[in-house]
């Protein structure tokens, strides 16, 4: 987990200044915790107004907004001024927070970018292979088909080679015949 980062000094002296704000700011150059021999049930609750550490968020959205009717029910001279030093502090990390929102931003989309054309390149290269071995396989079935072709001519054409063989053997043994009468 992120450690919270502490709020200027004016923020935190103007949260401090509201009345029933005194129960400790997270990060405001205090600790956050309890302090010695004060608000024990409170503070080991971990909420406000003695909420349970473990309330749903539905308790904790209507004891927020309970809690803002109480302040808007105060009299104009409890709240205190606004301290234009925080206004201006609260509008730079404002500023602050959009441009690393903008930079985040930025960087995702050329993340995905990325990300994107990688896959589109892989696509391409799966469907680049598939086609090339649709069109070796073809190749080969057609050369195939050729020589199966080509084994039947050269058959048909050596069809009358049992016969030429018979009749050299039986030239041949003539031949010995007279061979064997001219000795």
């Amino acid at each position: 987990p992120r450690e919270a980062t502490p709020l200027p000094s004016s923020l935190t002296s103007f949260l401090r200044a509201l009345p029933g704000a005194g129960r400790g700011v997270a990060g405001a150059g205090g600790s956050s915790g309890p302090k010695p021999g004060v608000g024990g049930r409170r503070a080991a609750s971990g909420g406000r107004r003695g909420r349970p550490a473990r309330c749903s968020m539905a308790e904790a959205a209507v004891a927020e907004s309970v809690e803002r009717e109480d302040a808007r029910e105060r009299p104009p001279e409890l709240i205190p001024p606004v301290d234009p030093e925080a206004l201006a502090e609260l509008a730079a990390l404002g500023t602050q927070l959009a441009a690393q929102v903008d930079e985040l931003l930025r960087s995702l989309r050329a993340g995905l970018a990325a990300r994107t054309a990688l896959s589109v390149g892989c696509i391409h290269a799966y469907r680049d292979g598939a086609e090339s071995l649709g069109e070796a396989a073809d190749a080969g079935v057609r050369a195939l088909y050729a020589l199966v072709a080509r084994c039947e001519e050269l058959d048909r054409a050596m069809q009358p080679v049992p016969a030429l063989a018979a009749r050299i053997r039986c030239l041949k043994g003539a031949l010995d015949r007279l061979d064997a009468l001219c000795k």
